[in-house]
């Protein structure tokens, strides 16, 4: 919202700019005022923005859009910009008006279609406009209408009052055609297809690409109306049209299976890419030459047109009719509830930063070691491994301490739930348990019982984020494949379209620092102790989080150790105001990961040895525990430690789950176990056996391993 602000605060002193050029023009521009002035309006505003880009650029974000650069506004960049704003709204319509006195309303008309025709075929092209990227095309754009406003004498012929109707009727099936394709059906279908991943109402989801698509479809053949030459004006709807016919063929016959909702890169063999470029030049050069060339063309494809966006809501028609679109998980959430709330007696706290793995960590302190200071009271376990290479079933495991074999291998999660509770014995005997995950990582069983679950919380959906989301997986669907990863998504950007302020989210470490700077721990009185179960980003790709504590939401500037440091200081404010309470010393503190690097087999997957190995970080503080720095400890460990250690905290019997951390011997001849299952695109399941030190990758072998 912050950075829509600045784009309609530009927007506002284009408005001035176009309003002073036609008051120092009024005489000469006494035919069509109102559309002059859009067209002004649309000029100065490209203006001012390229200036803006260009003093961004100069800044050091030039691979930054103008609206990421502007995420974290605040009310004094308003008024720093607004004086620059005010100065090229009154220098630049003077300017224009005395240089190019006898043809300034030329030079803008001309100015406007080559930018409009410019832009978006660059972020088809680019997929994103960054500042630098801008200036460039402002420069283009602007020396080309230059050109022709100077050397072509003639006169372009726009579409007058009594045209309109013809105009509309004209380009309304091709620009109907392609919006819906990519804003209203595909997008839905999504949704229905998966709806299990979407987190928002389904209706409210409709009615947002309904009411987008209705008034895109508007705004842009008024656009094109009112800035386009009759000529391009045609021409340009006969492009769309072929767009249309070959994204429609594309995602209907030349897809094939596409690695969607999770990021993953698809490549394809360099003919296929050929031939399917091949395709598009092919449909749309016969639709844009044949369509100027014969009006009996452009009718078939009017035709064309017309059926595609009929055939499309009638099978979204059908598919919402013969869909249930109930969400069980619509209104479900584990809220922040308790977060920032300790027990004034026992307290054993766990902060899980997802995908941490120990030789990351290491190469952090090697390169900084300040960042060990507040961890002097802690040992860290080195050779420590997960028990599973993802974040589920890493979660059920941790949380359940029920252990994986082959014969429960394809349905781990439900059998780990169904098997064994121990934090629900624990909270049975008294202890406040607030788990802070995904909903989705746990079972309905297990999350019902948390203190902190919602059965019913207001989702709303943001409507930026939903209608950027919506374009890239449409766009990801119907572009030739040259141009696919461009439009890559993350399951995240599906998350992102939806909020609620008293959500958890393990997306945006941020978010839980800004509340334990803000609102601040606090102890209660209201149990005898308390079991805290954190489980937040870590150094988990895309990177968001800066080392100093910014959210950067471009996922450019920050990097894995970045993050990594960031979401240790998170941990460390924490601890600060746990010390401030005066509950640091007598507490539990278990610092770890779900897992460290997940996928450790390179392109030789079948070679029976792996590229890297993985390790997780394990960082433990018991009651009274001082040193006078972090100790390091060799124990081959497993996260099989983890549930005796948080059962030995509250004075638990741990027997039946195995040894605490500190009793493995640091020379026991262990063998430790650690599997990858994966079910998306290339599905496997493979186990591998650690015997010896973690960090040495001659100690891993793999043990079995199915390909699917």
């Amino acid at each position: 919202m912050q950075s829509a602000g600045m784009m309609l605060y530009i927007l506002l002193f284009g408005c001035i700019a176009g309003g002073i050029w036609l008051w120092l023009n009024k005489n000469s521009l006494e035919n069509n005022i109102m559309i002059n002035y859009l067209k002004s309006v649309l000029f100065f505003h490209a203006s001012i923005y390229f200036a803006v880009s260009m003093i961004k650029g100069i800044l050091g974000e030039t691979q930054s859009t103008l609206s990421e650069s502007f995420w974290d506004v605040e009310v004094k960049t308003y008024l720093h910009y607004g004086l620059v704003f005010i100065a090229i709204s009154i220098i630049g319509a003077l300017l224009i008006n005395r240089i190019f006195s006898r043809c300034g309303s030329k030079l803008i008309s001309v100015f406007d279609y080559i930018y409009v025709m410019v832009m978006p075929v660059s972020i088809i092209l680019l997929g994103r406009i960054e500042n630098r990227t801008y200036c460039i095309l402002y420069i283009i754009c602007l020396f080309a209408g230059l050109c022709i406003a100077f050397l072509y004498h003639g006169e372009f012929e726009y579409a007058v009052k009594g045209d309109f109707k013809k105009s509309i009727l004209d380009a309304l099936p091709f620009v109907s055609a392609w919006a819906v394709m990519t804003g209203l059906y595909l997008p839905n279908e999504l949704f229905i297809k998966n709806i299990e991943e979407f987190e928002g109402n389904y209706a409210a989801f409709f009615i947002i690409t309904l009411l987008a698509s209705t008034v895109g479809i508007i705004l842009f053949i008024l656009m094109l109306l009112i800035i386009m030459p009759k000529r391009i004006y045609k021409v340009v709807y006969l492009i769309i049209g072929g767009l249309t016919f070959a994204g429609y063929i594309q995602s209907m016959f030349l897809n094939g299976t596409l690695a969607a909702m999770n990021g993953d890169e698809q490549e394809w063999p360099v003919p296929t890419l050929i031939f399917n470029c091949i395709i598009w030049s092919v449909i749309i050069g016969v639709t844009v030459i044949g369509g100027c060339w014969k009006d009996s063309i452009r009718k078939i494809c009017k035709v064309l047109c017309v059926y595609i966006s009929l055939i499309q809501i009638v099978t979204l028609g059908w598919l919402i009719m013969t869909s249930d679109l109930r969400h069980e998980n619509e209104h479900e959430a584990i809220t922040r509830e308790g977060s920032l709330e300790v027990s004034s007696g026992n307290n054993v706290l766990v902060f899980v930063l997802d995908n941490f793995d120990s030789e990351w960590f290491e190469k952090i302190y090697n390169e900084d070691s300040s960042i060990l200071a507040p961890l002097e009271d802690f040992t860290y376990y080195r050779n420590g491994t997960s028990q599973f290479a993802r974040t589920n079933p890493s979660i059920p495991y941790m949380l359940t301490g029920t252990e994986w074999d082959a014969d429960n291998g394809d349905d781990y999660f439900q059998y780990a739930y169904q098997n064994d509770n121990y934090l629900m014995n624990i909270a049975a005997q008294g202890t406040d348990v607030k788990i802070y995950t995904e909903l989705a990582l746990m079972s309905e069983n297990f999350y019902r019982q948390l203190g902190n679950y919602a059965d019913s919380i207001q989702i709303k959906y943001s409507v930026g984020k939903t209608l950027n989301t919506v374009i890239k997986t449409s766009m990801y669907k119907v572009s030739p494949f040259m141009l696919k990863s461009l439009f890559e998504y993350y399951t995240s950007d599906i998350k992102e379209m939806t909020y609620n302020e008293n959500m958890w989210s393990i997306d945006n470490d941020k978010l839980f620092y800004y509340d334990i700077i803000e609102t601040r721990l606090a102890v209660s009185d209201n149990y005898e102790s308390a079991f805290r179960f954190y489980h937040m980003r870590g150094p988990h790709a895309p990177f968001y989080l800066t080392e100093d504590l910014k959210y950067e939401p471009t996922g450019r500037t920050s990097t894995l150790k970045s993050q990594g440091k960031g979401s240790l200081k998170v941990v460390y404010e924490y601890m600060e105001q746990l010390k401030a309470l005066g509950k640091y010393d007598d507490a539990t503190i278990i610092i770890t990961a779900d897992h460290g690097q997940g996928s450790i087999l390179g392109d030789e997957k079948y070679s029976g040895q792996p590229d890297k190995t993985s390790r997780t970080i394990f960082l433990i503080k018991k009651p009274q525990e001082h040193h006078e720095e972090m100790i390091i400890n060799e124990a081959p460990v497993s996260q099989a430690e983890l549930m005796p250690a948080i059962l030995d905290a509250f004075g638990a019997d741990y027997s039946g789950y195995g040894r605490t951390f500190e009793e493995i011997p640091v020379d026991e001849d262990r063998v430790r176990k650690y599997v990858d299952i994966y079910y998306g695109n290339g599905a496997h399941r493979i186990v591998y056996s650690i015997k010896g030190h973690a960090a040495d990758i001659n100690n891993w072998n793999i043990e079995s391993a199915i390909y699917y």
